[in-house]
């Protein structure tokens, strides 16, 4: 009975010792294969880019955002699913000559002139898209559960989490089950990110759904959260509140730490929101997991004196300026020329 006993504590050693070590193994294969998922779409963008000079958009960026009020809006589709929709196919505009025989759910943009139409078939997504009167094939073909509709995201007209299989279109969703966030430049010239009404050329709006919700993927996280919730969620941050001062924490976390993070000092010092509205981005588009937390940026993971750190934009709580995005598990994936 003494020799079991043994045995079976042994065993419950050698449990203890080996869960951990693979639970890290399961997470940096979660890793690997997201990171493979990002890459393989980048790799589609750039292909598309090729092809039409421009990166992947089935509404147009002015229809997509017409109208928007801060983040008391949300586009109709999220920045994501219109490229997935882009380089996919399974939808229509209204110029293309079988729009009005082409099946699916239509989406109406009345914010630009003329209206904007498109009709949405997203069992047709994987039979490449139709442009300029031409049939194309498809750019992206993802595997799995990468291409889903994920549990959570905020329905367009709701403002509240959707469940898993409801959404209009599929995300491009990670190893952890979560919708990944694309962002990609929609002007070369102006602010890094909106200024006031000034426009930037990177727009936040698309990610909403995804930043701004209690319930986000198979683990359902909570991206407002206060403590440990998503910076990007911020109401404070480089001496602007609200939506500016969100909008300043995006600028931070895709500007090149290397180009114009300098300035000179004493009364000819530049702003800390000046750096970022005038900072070069890393690349022309981002694709950004949340990582094993399933949390975009938790204010969790960057911390000063212990504290959570909600405003990266201020040299006088971030020391570290971009490079602030080394803090974060998040994955993210720079693309474009």
């Amino acid at each position: 009975m003494v020799e079991l006993l043994v045995v079976i504590g042994i065993i419950g050693l050698l449990v203890g010792l080996l869960l951990p070590a693979l639970g890290k193994v399961i997470q940096r294969s979660k890793s690997t294969a997201t990171m493979g998922t990002a890459q393989e779409f980048a790799k589609a963008c750039d292909a598309y880019f090729q092809e039409f000079g421009e990166y992947p958009s089935a509404v147009p960026d002015d229809a997509l955002y017409a109208g928007l009020n801060g983040d008391s809006d949300l586009p109709q589709i999220t920045a994501a699913e219109n490229a997935l929709l882009a380089l996919m196919g399974g939808y229509r505009i209204y110029t293309d000559a079988d729009y009005t025989t082409f099946s699916g759910t239509e989406l109406t943009f009345t914010g630009v002139t003329p209206t904007f139409r498109i009709k949405i078939d997203a069992n047709k997504m994987g039979e490449g898209p139709y442009k300029n009167g031409k049939k194309y094939d498809a750019f992206y073909s993802p595997k799995g559960r990468e291409f889903s509709k994920a549990a959570g995201q905020l329905g367009a007209t709701t403002g509240q989490p959707e469940a898993a299989g409801a959404g209009l279109v599929p995300d491009l969703v990670d190893a952890w089950g979560a919708p990944m966030i694309f962002i990609k430049q929609q002007r070369g010239i102006g602010p890094l990110v909106k200024n006031g009404s000034n426009p930037g050329q990177f727009e936040r709006s698309g990610m909403l759904a995804y930043t701004g919700t209690t319930q986000l993927g198979d683990t359902s996280t909570d991206q407002i959260d206060a403590t440990k919730g998503s910076v990007l969620n911020t109401s404070s941050a480089g001496g602007e509140s609200g939506a500016g001062a969100r909008d300043l924490t995006l600028g931070q976390l895709i500007r090149h730490a290397g180009i114009n993070a300098q300035s000179p000092t004493g009364s000819a010092a530049v702003a800390d929101k000046d750096k970022v509205r005038s900072g070069t981005a890393r690349g022309k588009y981002f694709i950004i997991s949340a990582g094993s937390d399933g949390i975009f940026f938790s204010r969790a993971q960057a911390t000063t004196s212990g504290t959570a750190m909600t405003d990266i934009v201020s040299t006088s709580v971030n020391t570290a300026g971009p490079q602030i995005i080394e803090r974060y598990d998040d994955i993210l994936v720079a693309g474009g020329s």
